[in-house]
């Protein structure tokens, strides 16, 4: 604050009756001195306060001013942090669809092979279930093939043994038949000998094997 000047203290002075006369002019010169160093101090302290004012608006000036700037740089920052993070969130929603349509496409492949699998299986079912009927067919065939096998062996030995028989007796027939040729009772002998004979003929036809049984 510049100090006020003489002159305008004199006009001060002036426009405050200075100049007029009175009964003691250095009284009301005091009076007028000191009511202008009153003024003049209210002056420099509302010039103070204001060039403090002033200054303190500046600060706070500058402090929004480097706040709008800083709020600013941030808000540049954010805005290419989202177009970035708007990128990565578009390139992430594709791989996303790419691997969801690549599921589904593996989830109609699937389906497609359990289809052909499930086809496939009943058939390998049928085709086992046929074939295991053959089995037990044949089995139950084999069974009684072997049976019948067993009771053709079984009358088979019995025949064999039959015929066997027949044979030694045919052959002690023959010797006896050569010792009674000089017995009286020949004839009797030979009917008990042939009758012997038809019976095990008889048994050997009982114990043969029909070729309708086969």
């Amino acid at each position: 604050m510049k100090p006020i000047n003489f002159l305008m203290l004199l006009g001060i002075m002036s426009s405050t009756g200075w100049a007029a006369e009175a009964p003691d002019p250095s009284l009301k010169i005091r009076e007028q001195l000191r009511s202008v160093t009153l003024q003049l101090r209210t002056a420099q302290t509302d010039a103070a306060n204001a060039q403090a004012a002033q200054m303190a608006a500046e600060q706070t000036n500058a402090a929004l001013v480097a706040k709008v700037a800083d709020l600013e740089k941030r808000n540049a920052s954010l805005v290419k942090q989202s177009g970035a993070d708007r990128v990565a969130t578009d390139e992430s929603i594709a791989k996303l669809n790419n691997k969801l349509i690549e599921r589904e496409s593996r989830i109609v492949q699937y389906n497609e092979a359990l289809e052909k699998w499930k086809v496939g299986y009943q058939k390998a079912a049928e085709v086992a279930r046929t074939k295991e009927e053959e089995r037990s067919k044949l089995a139950a065939e084999i069974i009684v093939h072997q049976r019948t096998i067993a009771d053709r062996e079984r009358k088979n030995i019995a025949l064999f043994a039959t015929a066997s028989e027949i044979l030694d007796r045919y052959e002690s027939y023959s010797l006896g038949k050569a010792l009674g040729a000089r017995e009286p009772f020949i004839g009797t002998t030979r009917v008990k000998v042939e009758n012997l004979v038809q019976g095990y003929k008889d048994r050997i036809l009982d114990n043969r094997i029909s070729a309708q049984k086969r």
